[in-house]
């Protein structure tokens, strides 16, 4: 019989998260209006045209998006998302993922002998851990997340050998297409983890061989993913400079964080994203918070993790293996001498405590076979009681004596002197807290010796509580307007650029901290507020506006543009940059108002907080070029750059060469991330500028015939011209696409013909 546990789950998540759901909210804050939302926006923008989102044009000056794992842009929700508004999509998407996370444990528990009870304790300990709840703010590895239980779930269940190929195919090649290389890893290492460990030794190899042909298949249906990033990687500054091995293992977890398993925020109010509320930041690479908010789960599965009692049911064994495991992998690499911190870091991948991930599933396991347990054998409390009354007596110090409490707490773990007074005032309500969802987790455990249904009811809706009590403060929502809004500066833009030929300079990014910018930044703990206002984020790309000089979040600007931005940060720290910035379109500039405007910029408006600026010789995205310089290389052009008068451009065109010509006439008839359509009209041959970062997988065609474009101002693109009057096409490719895209026909292919294949088969006298 079907258990009733995932569809109650389902209603019950709707309603935790009614508020964002059914109101006009949204999740906010951290990385969600400064990265990760705009890139969002991207990919359901272009799904809602019918086209695939193979670019992001707001960002650097337009660069790669399909490529980028960070954005799962192949990933199948974002199409089926792409139906409703953005703003019904960005928080419908993680509620969708809390649902099928918490579904996924129910039926691998399911599977384990676990009850109805137990498997509802172990989907509310997975989907509302604080880890969990904090993959709000990481859409490309909330997938990942998910998908780990429903995968040993593909393992577990009966099925004859060719149905869990497929199964498992399937849900390897949807974690592939998220994009995250981390997640993929889990997967497969859990999954070969469970068969050595829960399965039959007879059944061992034939799964096992079963799995990783899945795994093979997986990547075959994802290969369009694989290759474009594969391709995209050796071009971006993170793959031709590389990452230190300190970059790399930033984000380790801290020995001290295995304190949040007991205490939810024993570092402070890390959920608040307020730094004057954190005094732990020495554990979390000098920010307010970790990579996840808080790994609390709940008391009980620390119990079940610390108790052998009846605790060698389906999965326990696995989920203590794997808890740690995944503990070792978060924790090690910071233990990582400093001498090595500046070695080359083999792979460009950081963060180690995504691997945490790993941690809650096992708690997740033994906590819905601890609700099975402790209904069987006889809950002693003694154990329990003691760190209930340590909890406490903790609890009495910190808030008789704080001052000693704050500074013994700070010393402990490392932390400046000046975090004691935040330490003195976080730490009585940090361990109450603490303390009060132990005891409701034990009065939880003592009640499910009665049989009755309804006090069991009650043990269950304690024991559902403590998890959502802590974590339920790390999903901060805001009204939508604040969160995805134009701000009124982005109003004045539209109305004095309605065709978007323009870019705006977040000035901010060439200027020293202003008491303004401080002050700005302080009281606007969520990152929201100051990343809509300043410009240098990602956040403009929510009302498709574009900047070129913006922070680059994920090492995926292409290196040309990195360079560039270098060049351009030494000539506004030493000279006049108005001319190269007037090159790039970039009109508009924002400013708070105690910092002075860029040379070239003259104030046209502003609020009470910032100035707003306009450099009237900035020349339109995609122009005909009147003046040029020709180069061999990239190292020469690099050289010209600085040396360029206004309107002038250098191209890499291979020889050292000047050209000039008269002004013609340029009308872009389309103009879309994906394709642009442009008719010229010119006296003279010359070249037609594109403000968009050069970029070897795309196609541009001069009147139907192909074309080189060449890369101007060292990292944005121009194409020759003959005169006369032209039709050009341009059009972003899927880098290897031609290739790649044969891998989910043939997944396809193979899915279609197996089963008919072993029909025949089995029919053979």
């Amino acid at each position: 019989m079907k258990s009733p546990v995932a569809p109650l789950f389902a209603v019950f998540v709707l309603a935790v998260y009614a508020d964002p759901l059914f109101f006009p909210r949204t999740f906010g804050g951290r990385d969600l209006p400064a990265y990760t939302l705009p890139m969002e926006k991207a990919v359901h923008d272009a799904y809602a045209r019918g086209r695939l989102p193979v670019w992001a044009a707001s960002v650097s000056g337009g660069r790669p998006l399909l490529p980028n794992p960070n954005a799962s842009a192949l990933y199948p929700v974002h199409v089926v998302l792409s139906a409703v508004p953005f703003a019904a999509a960005a928080k419908i998407y993680p509620v969708f993922h809390w649902i099928l996370a918490g579904a996924g444990t129910a039926l691998l528990l399911g599977l384990c002998g676990v009850s109805g009870g137990g498997q509802w304790i172990g989907a509310v300990t997975y989907a509302f851990s604080g880890l969990a709840v904090s993959e709000v703010f990481f859409p490309h590895i909330q997938p990942g997340m998910t998908l780990l239980p429903w995968i040993l779930w593909g393992i577990r269940r009966p099925a004859s050998r060719l149905s869990r190929l497929w199964l498992l195919s399937v849900l390897f090649g949807l974690d592939m297409l998220a994009g995250d290389i981390f997640t993929a890893t889990m997967a497969f290492a859990a999954g070969l983890l469970w068969i050595a460990l829960e399965e039959p030794p007879s059944h061992r190899k034939s799964l096992a061989a079963a799995f990783v042909g899945a795994a093979a298949l997986g990547l075959l249906a994802a290969a369009p993913q694989v290759v474009a990033t594969a391709l995209w990687i050796p071009e971006t500054s993170r793959g031709v400079s590389g990452m230190t091995l300190a970059e790399s293992f930033s984000f380790s977890l801290s020995p001290w964080r295995i304190l949040e398993l007991v205490i939810p925020f024993p570092f402070g109010r890390t959920a608040s994203l307020d730094e004057a509320l954190v005094w732990g930041r020495v554990l979390f690479s000098g920010k307010s918070v970790g990579l996840f908010s808080t790994f609390y789960a709940g008391a009980l599965p620390v119990l079940a993790l610390a108790s052998r009692h009846g605790m060698r049911e389906g999965g326990c064994r696995f989920a203590r293996v794997l808890f740690i495991a995944g503990l070792a992998v978060c924790v090690l690499p910071g233990f990582l001498p400093r001498g090595m911190w500046a070695i080359r870091s083999p792979l460009a991948l950081r963060y180690p405590e995504k691997l945490g991930v790993l941690c809650v599933l096992a708690l997740a396991i033994l906590a819905g076979q601890a609700y099975d347990v402790r209904r069987r054998v006889a809950f002693r409390p003694g154990g329990p009681l003691l760190i209930g009354a340590a909890l406490a007596l903790a609890t009495s110090a910190a808030f008789l004596w704080p001052h000693r409490a704050g500074a013994a707490a700070a010393r402990l773990i490392g932390a400046p002197r000046s975090m004691a007074p935040i330490a003195a005032a976080s730490l009585p309500a940090a361990l109450a807290e603490a303390g009060l969802l132990w005891m409701a987790t034990v009065v939880a455990l003592d009640l499910l010796r009665l049989r009755r249904r309804a006090v069991r009811a009650v043990a269950i809706a304690l024991l559902t509580l403590v998890p959502i009590a802590a974590s339920r403060a790390v999903a901060q929502t805001f009204p939508v307007t604040e969160v995805l809004s134009g701000t009124a500066f982005e109003r004045w833009v539209e109305r004095a650029d309605p065709s978007r030929r323009y870019r705006t300079l977040g000035e901010s990014f060439y200027r020293q901290a202003s008491p303004l910018q401080d002050l700005c930044q302080r009281t606007d703990p969520s990152y929201t507020d100051y990343a809509r206002r300043s410009w240098t984020q990602h956040t403009h790309g929510l009302w498709n506006r574009g900047t070129v000089f913006n922070y680059d979040f994920d090492g995926g600007d292409l290196s040309r543009i990195e360079s560039l931005r270098r060049v351009a940060r030494h000539l506004a720290e030493s000279s006049d940059p108005s001319s190269l910035f007037g090159s790039l379109a970039l009109r508009f500039g924002i400013r708070f108002r105690d910092q002075p405007p860029l040379p070239g910029y003259r104030r046209i408006g502003g609020d009470l907080l910032q100035d707003w600026d306009e450099n009237l010789n900035s020349l339109p995205d995609v122009r005909l070029l009147h003046a040029w310089r020709g180069e061999i290389d990239a190292l020469a052009a690099l050289k010209e750059i600085v040396l360029l008068s206004p309107g002038e451009v250098v191209l890499e065109t291979g020889s050292h060469s000047f050209g000039e010509a008269r002004s013609g006439r340029v009308a872009v008839s389309e103009d879309t991330p994906e394709q642009i359509r442009v008719e010229t009209e010119s006296f003279k041959p010359g070249w037609l500028f594109v403000l968009r970062s050069f970029w070897t997988h795309r196609t541009v065609e001069v009147d139907g015939r192909p074309v080189e474009p060449v890369p101007a101002q060292l990292a944005f693109s121009a194409v020759r011209v003959p005169a006369g009057r032209h039709l050009i096409q341009w059009r972003e490719r899927v880098p290897g696409g031609s290739v790649s895209l044969w891998g989910p026909v043939f997944f396809g292919l193979f899915a279609v013909g197996s089963p008919v294949y072993w029909r025949l088969r089995s029919r053979r006298p």
